[in-house]
């Protein structure tokens, strides 16, 4: 039996075990899943969190797996020293880059369109000097030869790969700074587009036209005669997978850690996930765009906290607190009145003070739940683009519906 996890910077034990075992419930029944059988589960990209607690979360963790066959095994793959010191028993596989020949020639791939640059020698000799800073990294060379590829002149190599980026001590990786400079070279449209997606969770699947309709909301996109706003919004989206920020993934799309760490990077002021209690206290002041993930920690006290942060635009809320979520709904709608974009994930009553939210644009519900009406004030909405409840059980719609002129897309 094979168990594959990608971890990221997100240990929840219950979570973990949840797609673990892909059942409802928890430790004691992935014990018994997996009770006398030899069993390979690997953990991916595991970070410092794992062993808050002084390391009992990971105790936790590994104590269904007690009773596994003889030759089981558990791989661990991190980027964090005291991960390994923390985890480990035995000596640690260090793993380099890709060889400098095979590396090479991957890179040439990624500009040229084959492993021959003959015909650009010059550009040779340029590569060449630069390469070493990408430690042998697939994800680097891709990122920046799709960057370089857009021009074949000496003069554009020249400049990104003299840039001062490349001298910057910030305590990142030469691979991370190549990553980053990569982000700076973009046109300034695709700069918001993809430091937006920062808000979201790592390994989060991302759909290309949901995405697009969120980064017209938030008014990221640059309206050109003649042209379908979708269809230009869209092409943004390609050009970031062309570039290699995005990959695809079972038809969907994914950002990789490392474009993710990136992204968290440029947009620390704007962007922030809530995954805990604690996190409460991290927010930065003029944050912009907020995701708050599922958590047990979490009540109407809590994010009621977040009525201080009048710049947000973008509310992403995926925790269910029941009748309560009306009650918090409402001073959200009172105190938050820039907000352009809400995702819920529940709510059995839309309150009346939603009329306060001019600029909402975007409004999704996103699981089943009781909701039967719209208050009139919704009306009052005339920015409203996307309105999606199809798993809310509507009954009727306000009298003046009818006035929502610029709503798009109801579903």
């Amino acid at each position: 039996m094979i168990i594959w996890i990608c971890v990221s910077d997100d240990f929840d034990v219950k979570r973990l075990t949840k797609e673990a075992i892909h059942l409802d419930s928890l430790q004691g029944a992935l014990s018994d899943h997996v009770n006398n059988k030899r069993l390979l589960i690997v953990l991916d990209d595991m970070w410092g969190d794992a062993l808050r607690e002084n390391g009992q979360c990971w105790k936790r963790f590994c104590a269904p797996f007690r009773s596994v066959k003889d030759g089981s095994m558990m791989l661990v793959t991190t980027r964090c020293p005291e991960v390994t010191e923390g985890v480990r028993t035995m000596d640690p596989v260090i793993l380099e880059g890709l060889k400098d020949d095979v590396f090479w020639n991957f890179f040439k791939l990624c500009v040229f369109g084959s492993e021959s640059s003959s015909n650009h020698p010059e550009l040779e000799h340029i590569g060449i000097k630069k390469l070493p800073k990408l430690r042998g990294s697939p994800l680097a060379a891709e990122t920046m030869g799709r960057m370089l590829s857009m021009d074949l002149q000496a003069s554009h190599w020249n400049f990104i790969l003299q840039s001062e980026l490349w001298e910057l001590r910030q305590g990142e990786t030469e691979i991370l700074r190549a990553l980053r400079l990569s982000y700076m070279y973009l046109p300034f449209h695709l700069k918001r587009c993809f430091a937006f997606c920062a808000v979201y969770p790592k390994d989060y699947k991302f759909q290309k036209a949901c995405l697009a309709e969120i980064w017209v909301a938030e008014g990221f996109v640059e309206p050109q005669a003649g042209v379908p706003i979708q269809d230009i919004c869209c092409q943004y989206f390609e050009d970031l997978v062309a570039r290699s920020f995005f990959q695809k993934f079972n038809g969907r799309y994914v950002i990789h850690d490392l474009l993710h760490d990136m992204a968290q990077k440029v947009s620390e002021h704007d962007c922030f996930i809530l995954r805990n209690k604690s996190d409460f206290d991290k927010v930065p002041q003029n944050v912009r765009h907020l995701c708050i993930l599922p958590s047990s920690e979490f009540d109407d006290s809590n994010l009621l906290r977040l009525c201080k942060y009048t710049k947000l635009r973008t509310l992403i809320c995926k925790i269910n607190l029941g009748k309560r979520t009306c009650f918090v709904m409402d001073h959200w709608c009172t105190k938050l009145t820039r907000t352009r974009v809400m995702s819920c994930a529940f709510t059995n009553e839309v309150p009346d003070s939603i009329g306060n939210w001019k600029h909402l644009r975007y409004l999704e519900i996103s699981r089943t739940c009781t909701l039967k009406r719209i208050p009139s004030t919704f009306c009052w909405l005339y920015n409203m683009q996307i309105l999606y409840a199809k798993k809310c059980n509507l009954q009727s719609l306000p009298a003046d519906f009818d006035k929502l002129t610029s709503l798009q897309t109801m579903i």
